[in-house]
């Protein structure tokens, strides 16, 4: 038996037996847990506000004093800051840029906490398949992020150059409602554990 899991953009996003949900939205480029998204001067992929603020950072990793972590000689890009993701390969050290899903490699996606927190099965780490409805080509992906609890449609970089989307997390994507996402939930994606919330 379906049942609701939140109303967002008057779409009903229904949780069915089998741990699926899904829902249709445009495509926001997410670049999250690539080594080149945020840097110094706004130097990265992405603007580095995304990535939060002096004080307060949640998107990098940061020192004992709150300050951002550059990535040294040995790491993928010295200089810039290590961009974090929810889901994580443990056996790294937390200021290892391997620890995190890199969007330009990995076909991921966000799924909203509104929906994450109410599903049925672990959403961290499942197999994700989307589909862009105007030409019926679909990917797998996994879920590496959990989001606003409103915004739907966040993908990697390469999810986007996968669909024939512009990838730039700057100024990609798509704002028309032409992509389903269908999560499912509790079904770990190819190559990954599911992993708790918290």
């Amino acid at each position: 038996m379906s049942r609701l899991l939140a109303t967002i953009s008057d779409q009903e996003i229904m949780q069915h037996d089998n741990g699926s949900f899904a829902f249709l939205s445009g495509l926001t480029i997410d670049g999250d847990g690539s080594p080149r998204c945020y840097g110094p001067d706004n130097s990265g992929l992405d603007h580095t506000a995304n990535a939060g603020s002096i004080g307060d950072w949640y998107g990098i990793v940061t020192d004992a004093e709150g300050e951002p972590i550059v990535q040294g000689a040995t790491d993928p890009c010295p200089g810039m800051y290590i961009s974090t993701t929810s889901l994580e390969h443990r056996q790294y050290a937390s200021t290892d840029p391997r620890r995190y899903i890199d969007s330009e490699t990995v076909p991921y996606v966000v799924c909203p906490g509104s929906l994450a927190r109410k599903a049925t099965g672990a959403v961290l780490g499942c197999r994700v398949v989307v589909t862009d409805t105007r030409t019926d080509k679909s990917i797998h992906a996994v879920c590496t992020d959990i989001g606003p609890a409103t915004h739907l449609g966040e993908a990697s970089i390469r999810t986007a150059e996968l669909l024939g989307i512009p990838s730039s997390p700057r100024h990609g994507g798509t704002e028309d409602h032409i992509i389903r996402y269908t999560f499912h939930a509790g079904e770990a994606a190819e190559g990954y554990k599911l992993q708790p919330l918290g």
